[in-house]
């Protein structure tokens, strides 16, 4: 709805497409309209934790998993999903943990490792490692082996989801404490002493530029590279009055490095929705545009869509890419997009920089050199999916497909 964007600016202007709405119900195929969170999978599918279950979804058809479909499944009332690279799905109940490998289903709890049974978040690190934030702190499973970590190096009120920095930092939203920081060895706190809108995060996500854009109860802190405080946004989607702080439920980045925030309130009035960050301005959509509801839980993003996970149903907010066949950045040009076998690197004039290309992990999986105005990438050997382009300091997303 509502002060939607015709035209975004990269190094020019181009058109941006007006967004299109697709809301699944019960009706579709979901197990259950109470959808807690949402993933997407290597292959692209959809994965969804629900009240009743989780499901995927490929486009067509949601396929579910319940504890009566497959007895082994730890419990259908389910909070976080994660897809692992290699195609694992990693569940989070109140009761532990739920790893589904091929058509089964292995189960973990405190007796296993983990710092608490009720788990709020799971992602998986560049490395490979894999994170889950629970309620009383959080757990790193390295190596075969589970490693809790709770007081004192998390603060009362545990952690409620999973970040990554470039410089290998994982960034912990406490529940209650800030946003916590584990470099490998020692933990550290960033709170409303330095600069944080409030203590109680819900999300943080990491742009090209290293910066911390952290969900908190008040609004959106935006931290720097070194997690000094840069900015807030604390109107990111406009409530009526007295509701006038904007509780952050999520944050995501989508395939061009826009910022998309959820916000909920359920004080004096139950309002809600998504809103995008695009030249400087929020723009916001709520259930008149087509979301599934007000009480947005989680988002994620594939490349050309974002998926709202709502109490009252799953949402895709799709046709938001610039231009399929072609991008510009600031100092070089992309294409094709999407790919399938290579794509030309076109600069704006001759120079020796360095050419990367990043998975959706923010992992280097192509190096180059280029030398003059033009630089063929092949990636044919790449799995289809989303990756970046790095030239230099400048970067662009694209898409490999089959």
């Amino acid at each position: 709805m509502k002060h939607l964007l015709s035209l975004i600016a990269l190094s020019t202007t181009v058109v941006l497409r007006a967004q299109t709405f697709t809301t699944y119900g019960t009706g579709q195929g979901l197990p259950n309209l109470d959808v807690r969170d949402v993933a997407v999978a290597p292959d692209g599918k959809i994965w969804v934790a629900t009240a009743a279950g989780i499901a995927s979804f490929d486009g067509t058809t949601f396929n579910t998993y319940s504890v009566g479909s497959h007895p082994t499944f730890l419990n259908d009332d389910t909070y976080a999903i994660e897809v692992l690279d290699n195609g694992d799905v990693w569940v989070g109940t109140d009761f532990g943990l739920s790893v589904l490998q091929g058509s089964t289903f292995t189960n973990y709890t405190t007796a296993n490792g983990l710092s608490d049974n009720e788990i709020k978040n799971i992602k998986q690190a560049p490395n490979g490692d894999v994170w889950i934030a629970t309620i009383n702190g959080a757990t790193r499973f390295s190596a075969s082996t589970f490693t809790a970590f709770g007081s004192p190096s998390i603060p009362f009120g545990g952690t409620t989801h999973v970040a990554f920095a470039g410089n290998g930092d994982v960034l912990l939203s406490g529940g209650l404490g800030g946003m916590i920081v584990f470099n490998g060895s020692t933990f550290s706190a960033v709170t409303t002493a330095g600069g944080l809108l409030s203590n109680r995060l819900r999300s943080i996500v990491v742009n090209n530029a290293q910066e911390r854009w952290v969900a908190t109860a008040d609004g959106i802190s935006v931290l720097s590279a070194s997690n000094a405080h840069i900015v807030d946004h604390e109107t990111v989607f406009i409530l009526p009055p007295p509701d006038e702080l904007n509780p952050i439920t999520d944050l995501v980045i989508d395939a061009y490095g826009r910022i998309w925030a959820g916000v909920y309130v359920d004080y004096l009035v139950t309002v809600g929705g998504v809103s995008v960050y695009t030249d400087g301005v929020w723009d916001q959509y709520d259930e008149s545009d087509g979301l599934a509801g007000p009480n947005v839980r989680r988002l994620a993003a594939d490349a050309n869509s974002i998926w709202v996970a709502t109490s009252t149903g799953l949402t895709r907010i799709s046709d938001i890419n610039i231009g399929v066949e072609e991008r510009e950045a600031a100092s070089f040009r992309l294409s094709p997009n999407p790919a399938s076998a290579f794509v030309d690197v076109s600069l704006d004039q001759a120079v020796s920089t360095t050419v990367e290309v990043l998975d959706s992990r923010g992992r280097i999986v192509i190096g180059a050199r280029a030398n003059g105005q033009r630089q063929r990438i092949d990636v044919s050997m790449l799995q289809p999916g989303l990756y970046l382009l790095r030239v230099g300091v400048q970067s662009v997303r694209f898409v490999v497909e089959r």
